[in-house]
């Protein structure tokens, strides 16, 4: 009994134990262990994946379930100017939830599944499409200091190991502070950011563009920096987020 207890007590022992603590794989959303890397089974299959027979360039569901994946008629009458829409999962339950928990937070153990996720979304990327140039969508300085981080720019780092495109954080910049676009209606969202962005035309001339953001909602905010990329001279503007909200 006494060996047993000074076993238990033992300065190795206790250094193993609390190894083992440290080195128990987690989820990081629901905190179970478990014993592969990221996410458990359980969580990922409640995240909704991207659907198929959507708008090739919002990612809009399409009526039809044999359509295939087709510009939709809103984007046929008014042309967006980014080209493509890719994303991993819908925005809605378990992946909202670790989004917000994300952004609002502080759960930066979010960081390393939701770059995973972005890797497997660039192999929606044809060969012939693939970017020059990844940029994420900037954030204002002052909205910078309040969250501490660009969430953006940890998924366009998914992206660019994913690819081996170069990733900019130059190339287009916010040029002033704006509302929340969660606060505005859709008409209201293109107004708030009107020329809030401005690229630079000696990064982004002549090349392909995937611009990066975390959730795609109206689109207003990828769209008003793709229309700043393209008149700095871009030749394509291709657009990657995290999730996408089908309203």
């Amino acid at each position: 009994m006494h060996l047993r207890l000074i076993q238990y007590l033992s300065p190795v022992v206790a250094f193993k134990n609390l190894k083992n603590i440290f080195n128990e794989k987690r989820c990081p959303a629901c905190q179970k262990i478990h014993p592969g890397k990221g996410l458990c089974k359980v969580c990922l299959s409640l995240i909704k994946e991207r659907p198929k027979n959507l708008c090739i360039i919002c990612g809009e569901e399409l009526n039809s379930p044999d359509a295939g994946e087709l510009p939709c008629i809103t984007c046929q009458t008014i042309p967006r100017n980014f080209s493509r829409l890719y994303f991993y999962g819908v925005h809605e339950g378990l992946l909202r939830e670790m989004i917000l928990g994300w952004k609002f937070n502080n759960r930066y153990c979010f960081n390393s599944p939701f770059q995973k996720f972005i890797a497997q979304t660039c192999r929606q990327i044809e060969i012939e499409n693939l970017p020059d140039l990844i940029i994420p969508v900037p954030l204002h300085t002052s909205r910078l200091r309040e969250r501490g981080f660009n969430q953006s720019l940890i998924l366009a780092q998914g992206a660019n190991r994913a690819t081996g495109a170069a990733l900019s954080t130059k190339a287009l910049l916010r040029t002033r502070k704006t509302i929340p676009q969660t606060e505005l209606s859709g008409a209201e969202r293109r107004k708030n950011l009107h020329t809030a962005f401005h690229a630079v035309p000696a990064l982004v001339a002549g090349r392909k563009i995937l611009l990066v953001d975390d959730v795609y909602t109206t689109g207003s905010t990828v769209d008003e920096c793709s229309r700043a990329l393209l008149e700095s001279g871009a030749k394509q503007v291709e657009v990657m987020t995290l999730a996408r909200a089908l309203i």
